[in-house]
C-alpha cells in the first residue's frame, strides 16, 4: 500500500520501512535456519548417495563376481573369439574349426519378373513356413500381389526368415528368403498354396516340398559348424558356441586351428577393489566435508576454493555412522589363521592411511590372489558373514534403512522446515496487516499535518 504525503515534510513511507525493518527480524531469522536445514537435507542425500555406491561395490564382492572375473585371449581373434565368465576353468583351449555354420537362402523367381512392384496376376493363395520343423502360420497373399508386397507381408510376421528382393540383371527380380539362423536350426521349406484354378501364379514360391522342383533355387544350403576343442568332435547350428565349454562362449569366424587362453583378468578384478575402496573413501571425503561445514561459521570450500556450501551443525548420527564404519575395518575375520590365511585388509594390499581413508596397493593385491584366491574371496565374504563387505554391508542396510539414523534425521530436518515455513507464514500475515495499520495511521497524520500547516499560514498572512 503506498502512501503520498498531503503537503507535509512527513515522510510517510520512509518511516514505514524502517519500522517494519525492525519486525521483519524474526521472519529473516527464520529462513536463515531454513536455509541451513536445506544445506544438512543436501548434505545428508550425498552421504546416502555415496553409501549406495559403496554399497553397489560390496555386493559383487559378496557375490564373488568381483574377483571371479576371467578373460579369454585368442591367438587369432580374426577366426575365433571367447568371452569366459566366472564359472570358466582356468587353460589353454586348442579350437580346430573344419567348417563353419551358415544359413540357408534361396532365390525364388517366377519366368522373367521385370520389377519389383509389377503385379504378378491371379496370384491370391498362401504362403507357409517350416522353419526348424515347427509350421508357422500361413500368410495371405492378394490377388494383385508383386514381390514387394509378398516381401513386405512375409518380414511383417517376423518369422526367423528375411526376405527381401533382387535385380539379378539377366533372369529378372527374385524374392531373396535368408534364415535368420544358420545350421540346420535354420532350415526352412515353403508351401505355396494356390487359389481356385487358374491361381496358379504362387507356384514359384514353393520350396522343399513333395513333387516340387526346386532346380536352380538354393543359393546356400544350411550347414553345422564343425570342430574339434582339444580333440573333442563338436558339432553346432550357429558360429556362436555358449554350452561347448563351461563358461566360455565361443565366436567362429574362420576355419582353422587357434589356441584359446582363459585366466583371471587381473586388470578388472584390481577396478573391482579399486571401487571398493573409493566408495569408502568418498564416504569420508563427504563426512570430512560436513565436519568442516560445522566448524566454520562461513562459506565452506573445496580444495580448489569453489564454495561448496555454508556451515550447518554436524549432527552426532553422522559421527556415530563414521564411527561405526571404520570400527569395523580395524576389526580382523574372525577364525582365520594369520599365518594361512588373510584376516585384514592390510595383508592383500589395503590399507589404512593416517587420514582414515584406503589406498589399494595393486601389486600386492595380485600376489595375495595368487597365493590364495579363495582365502582372498573368504576376507571380505564367506559363509559365517565374517567377511570385510559383509559386515560393512550389514552396516550400511541399518544406515539406509526407513528407521535408520540418517532417515530419522532427514525426517526431522523436514518436520523442522514444516515448522519453520508455518511459523513464517503466521508472521508474514502479522507483517502485512501491521503495515498496512501504520501506513493508515501515519497517512491520517500526515493529511493532519498538512491540515495544520495550512491553517498556519493562513493566520500567519492574517496578522501581516
Amino acid at each position: 500500500m503506498a502512501i503520498t504525503t498531503s503537503g507535509s515534510n512527513f515522510d510517510v513511507q520512509g518511516l514505514v520501512s524502517q519500522l517494519m525493518s525492525l519486525e521483519q527480524a524474526p521472519l529473516t531469522s527464520s529462513k536463515k535456519r531454513v536455509s541451513s536445514y536445506n544445506e544438512q537435507l543436501s548434505s545428508l542425500g550425498k552421504l546416502k548417495s555415496e553409501l549406495s555406491s559403496f554399497q553397489s561395490a560390496m555386493r559383487s564382492l559378496i557375490s564373488g563376481s568381483a574377483l571371479s572375473v576371467n578373460k579369454a585371449d585368442s591367438s587369432d581373434s580374426n577366426a575365433l573369439k571367447g568371452v569366459a565368465d566366472s564359472s570358466a576353468a582356468p587353460g589353454s583351449y586348442t579350437v580346430n574349426v573344419t567348417k563353419l555354420a551358415a544359413a540357408q537362402t534361396i532365390a525364388l523367381g517366377g519366368g522373367n519378373i521385370t520389377s519389383a512392384s509389377a503385379k504378378l496376376g491371379n496370384s491370391a493363395g498362401t504362403l507357409t513356413f517350416t522353419i526348424g520343423g515347427t509350421e508357422k502360420a500361413a500368410i495371405d497373399i492378394s490377388a494383385d500381389a508383386s514381390l514387394d508386397s509378398i516381401r513386405a507381408a512375409i518380414n511383417a510376421k517376423g518369422y526367423d526368415v528375411t526376405a527381401s528382393v533382387v535385380n539379378s540383371g539377366t533372369d529378372g527380380y527374385k524374392l531373396v528368403l535368408s534364415a535368420k539362423n544358420a545350421g540346420s536350426d535354420g532350415e526352412f521349406t515353403i508351401s505355396a498354396a494356390a487359389g481356385a484354378p487358374p491361381d496358379d501364379s504362387l507356384e514359384f514360391l514353393s520350396y522343399g516340398m513333395s513333387g516340387v522342383d526346386d532346380t536352380g533355387k538354393l543359393s546356400t544350403p544350411p550347414s553345422n559348424a564343425e570342430l574339434t576343442i582339444n580333440g573333442v568332435a563338436v558339432t553346432a547350428s550357429s558360429n556362436k558356441l555358449t554350452e561347448a565349454l563351461t563358461g566360455i562362449e565361443l565366436n567362429l569366424y574362420k576355419t582353422g586351428t587357434t589356441v584359446l587362453t582363459v585366466a583371471r583378468d587381473n586388470d578388472a578384478v584390481i577396478k573391482n577393489v579399486q571401487a571398493f575402496v573409493d566408495g569408502y573413501n568418498k564416504i569420508k571425503s563427504q563426512v570430512d566435508s560436513m565436519y568442516k561445514q560445522a566448524s566454520t561459521g562461513g562459506a565452506v570450500t573445496d580444495a580448489s576454493g569453489k564454495a561448496i556450501g555454508t556451515a550447518t551443525r554436524l549432527d552426532g548420527s553422522v559421527r556415530m555412522m563414521m564411527q561405526t564404519l571404520s570400527s569395523e575395518l580395524g576389526t580382523g575375520v574372525s577364525g582365520v589363521s594369520l599365518d594361512s590365511g588373510f584376516g585384514y585388509l592390510s595383508q592383500v594390499g589395503i590399507s589404512i592411511q593416517k587420514d582414515g581413508s584406503l589406498k589399494l596397493d595393486a601389486e600386492a593385491f595380485k600376489k595375495a590372489l595368487d597365493k590364495d584366491a579363495g582365502a582372498v574371496q573368504n576376507l571380505f565374504s564367506n559363509s559365517s558373514n565374517t567377511g570385510f563387505a559383509d559386515r560393512l554391508n550389514a552396516k550400511v542396510n541399518q544406515m539406509l534403512s526407513p528407521d535408520g539414523m540418517l532417515q530419522v534425521r532427514s525426517d526431522n530436518l523436514n518436520q523442522q522446515i514444516r515448522y519453520e515455513q508455518q511459523k513464517q507464514d503466521q508472521v508474514q500475515t502479522r507483517l502485512d496487516q501491521m503495515q498496512k495499520r501504520l501506513l493508515l495511521q501515519f497517512s491520517k497524520l500526515d493529511s493532519s499535518m498538512a491540515a495544520m500547516n495550512n491553517q498556519s499560514s493562513y493566520l500567519a498572512a492574517m496578522l501581516r
